[in-house]
């Protein structure tokens, strides 16, 4: 691992006393391993699948995809793993408390009502796995009669915690206490205890959230909480599917739609984090839970459907249909912004998978990922625009750059403009230091691949270099650069094959390398796909034993 990542690797020595009997043991092991060469067992080494699963992980994660393309650019001086442009580092600076107070004793009444308000408009609308009127119906409850009610005040505190990401910032100085005492609430219970609904869905609430602010281990472990509870709730299976996992009790006041609205929103949390991450997802056996039912004004199901398109991306599945998943994946109508981050994400992902399947891509494939990047890259500027602080509005411009560098072709390179104004404007709008950190990376890499074209260009400029001298000295054509006259005897060459017109008369003995360049170029009738494809004579008479 510290190979992969160039980390630099070692044991600090110390020098210490030694027992005699510790020296003659060691003396003894020396004298063994000297006889004996010790190798892993066949059980310990991994398979070829594995392998191909491993850089499958890696091909996904948008996170060793930059180190990756920094170590091809310039092994030297790439960057570190780092989260670049992973989310806009709102909570990275944040100092943890060690409060664990009530609700009440952090946030008024008025105050959770607006942040419950702020979330019921900005996020449920993508990610509806709460019962709004039961929740608003339990917040006034809580207030009023804290005995009668039957949401846990970690999930109030989770639901003021995103809804303050879309806030004027006026209680942020206090979101760092309601945040650590939720945590330290979920773990007392859930973890400790048979969970409800609620911590199941408390936890994907603080999924949510730290994907926005924080850094990916603590969202892939969150996401992964999440669907150990889903498991032990039974969420992933219909009611009386299981014996294991019996039905919610009627104390829960939860129906089978929200049910199933935070199994998918759980999963899809998980999968998509774990193939940005790099990680292993959780994957729960027996699922037969029923996708949940559209609503009006709500995108949830569009969301889970293009969640359904990513499955492919799982390195557990063996799949080589990639250019397919980009035509259905460019297919896809994205009614929200959100989702279209979200599309162009997968796409990126999707170029990462197919590139480490089949480098060299068709020209309609290449389009069809810088299309998907660049409608990505309009909808992060306008939910920047907004003051949308959705995670992707950092992460998508980050790698589009990156995907658009490794591209190396000029229908790609010459869109890094547009990415890198996108990630100005992101920064200008948030003044985050990860935001500020992905600005400074993007720049880094697009000046390691310039210089690397103008080292490429600088290589070919010295084969030209005896040409340019010669030319200024007065000698367009050297005599050093003539080509020696070609015996020609019926229209033949020396070697016994017909020496072609080209298009154009000329005189035996005087073809140069200057008539080619210049008189077939301009030649507008040479059939040059004939030319570059026609089998040549020299190649077509091998004898038996592979000889000419």
């Amino acid at each position: 691992m510290c190979t992969q990542f160039n980390y630099k690797c070692y044991y600090e020595k110390h020098s210490r006393k030694r027992s005699k009997i510790v020296e003659q043991s060691a003396e003894h092991d020396l004298k063994t391993d000297f006889f004996v060469h010790h190798e892993p067992s066949t059980e310990d080494r991994p398979s070829i699948e594995d392998v191909a699963k491993m850089r499958s992980m890696e091909a996904n994660s948008g996170i060793a995809f930059t180190r990756l393309l920094g170590q091809r650019l310039d092994p030297s001086s790439g960057p570190k793993l780092f989260t670049f442009g992973w989310n806009l580092g709102a909570g990275l600076n944040r100092t943890p408390t060690t409060s664990h107070a009530p609700i009440s004793d952090l946030l008024g009444q008025d105050q959770m009502y607006a942040m419950a308000r702020l979330y019921f408009e900005n996020v449920h609308p993508l990610y509806g796995f709460l019962d709004q009127e039961w929740v608003m119906e339990q917040l006034n409850i809580r207030w009023a009669q804290p005995d009668l009610c039957k949401a846990p005040d970690h999930f109030f505190a989770n639901i003021a915690a995103v809804g303050s990401q879309f806030s004027d910032g006026s209680i942020q100085p206090i979101i760092p206490s309601i945040v650590d005492s939720a945590k330290r609430a979920l773990e007392s219970t859930s973890l400790m205890l048979p969970p409800i609904l609620t911590d199941v869905q408390s936890w994907v609430l603080r999924a949510l959230y730290l994907r926005s602010t924080d850094h990916p281990h603590a969202v892939h472990m969150c996401s992964c909480i999440a669907l150990h509870l889903v498991e032990a709730l039974g969420l992933h299976q219909e009611a009386n599917s299981s014996a294991l996992h019996p039905a919610v009790g009627s104390d829960q006041l939860h129906d089978a739609e929200i049910r199933r609205r935070t199994f998918w929103i759980a999963r899809m949390m998980n999968t998509w984090v774990s193939f940005e991450y790099g990680r292993t997802r959780v994957a729960l056996r027996g699922i037969t839970a029923e996708l949940p039912t559209p609503r009006k004004g709500d995108y949830t199901t569009d969301y889970i459907n293009l969640y359904s398109l990513s499955c492919c991306l799982d390195p557990e599945r063996d799949n080589s249909k990639w250019e397919e998943f980009l035509r259905q994946l460019e297919n896809y109508e994205a009614r929200h912004d959100g989702i279209e981050l979200s599309k162009a994400n997968l796409g990126m992902c999707g170029y990462r998978r197919l590139r480490l399947a089949n480098p060299n891509l068709s020209s309609d494939t290449i389009n069809r990922i810088i299309k998907i990047g660049l409608n990505g890259l309009e909808a992060a500027r306008r939910m920047a625009e907004k003051g949308m602080p959705w995670w992707h509005v950092a992460n998508v411009p980050f790698q589009v750059v990156c995907v658009f560098l490794a591209m190396d072709v000029r229908d790609s390179l010459m869109h890094i403009a547009t990415a890198i104004r996108v990630l100005e404007d992101v920064v200008e709008r948030f003044q985050t230091i990860a935001m500020k950190e992905a600005l400074k990376t993007a720049r880094f890499l697009v000046r390691l691949s310039k210089k690397r074209k103008d080292e490429d260009s600088e290589v070919l400029g010295l084969s030209l270099k005896k040409v340019l001298d010669a030319a200024a000295d007065g000698d367009p054509q050297p005599e050093n650069l003539q080509p020696k006259p070609a015996a020609v005897v019926d229209g033949k060459g020396s070697n016994g094959f017909a020496i072609p017109s080209l298009g154009h008369p000329s005189t035996a003995g005087s073809i140069s390398s200057e008539d080619w360049s210049l008189d077939v170029m301009n030649d507008t009738d040479f059939d040059w796909n004939f030319f570059l494809t026609a089998d040549m004579p020299a190649f077509n008479g091998f004898a038996p034993d592979g000889t000419m």
